[in-house]
Formats: structure tokens, sequence, C-alpha cells
């Protein structure tokens, strides 16, 4: 490998092997706090769901990655529906590292 690959090898992130170098905590972080500015005051049915799977106490409570690959499709909806292209690279990026 030469001096310039060596260095591209060390920048890329490979979840598949690893897992190091991606901040999974705070891309679900950030992801879930962009579909709250979106859907913070809608009073929609599945929004209500998505948020009550969010914040149970009990029953079925995923972790925040989860519950985002679980709804990835409604999300990438709320995004393309709201033009918000900055989110849509967002979620792009959760899916290819985190997903």
């Amino acid at each position: 490998m030469s001096a310039a690959e060596d260095s591209l090898a060390a920048d890329f992130v490979d979840r598949y092997r690893t897992f190091k170098g991606i901040d999974f905590e705070g891309q679900a972080s950030r992801m879930l706090a962009r579909i709250d500015s979106h859907t913070g005051q809608a009073n929609d049915l599945f929004w209500n769901y998505f948020n009550q799977r969010r914040n149970a106490t009990e029953g079925a409570r995923c972790d925040d990655l989860l519950l985002l690959a679980s709804f990835v499709n409604q999300i990438r909806e709320l995004f393309e529906d709201r033009g918000d292209e900055t989110a849509l690279a967002w979620l792009d990026q959760l899916e290819n590292e985190c997903f």
C-alpha cells in the first residue's frame, strides 16, 4: 500500500469491521432533533406513535438507532415532504454507517 492509500484507509469508516470512528449516538440524537423540529406541534397519529415508542418506559421501547431504522421510510418521506435536503443527507449517512 502506498502512503496515499494508507492515509485513505486510516480515514475510511468500515462498519463491518470495527465500527471505529462512527458516532452512533451523535447521529441518532441529531436525527431525532431534526424530526422533532418538523413534527413538534403536529397532531399526527404516526408521529404520536413514534414518540410514544421513543419515550416508552415499559413495553416496546427501542433504542434510538433501532427506532430510526424501524421507521426509516417514514422519516425519509417526512424530510422529502419538507424539502429538507440536509436531513436527507444525514439520513443517508445514518443508513450507510449505522443501520
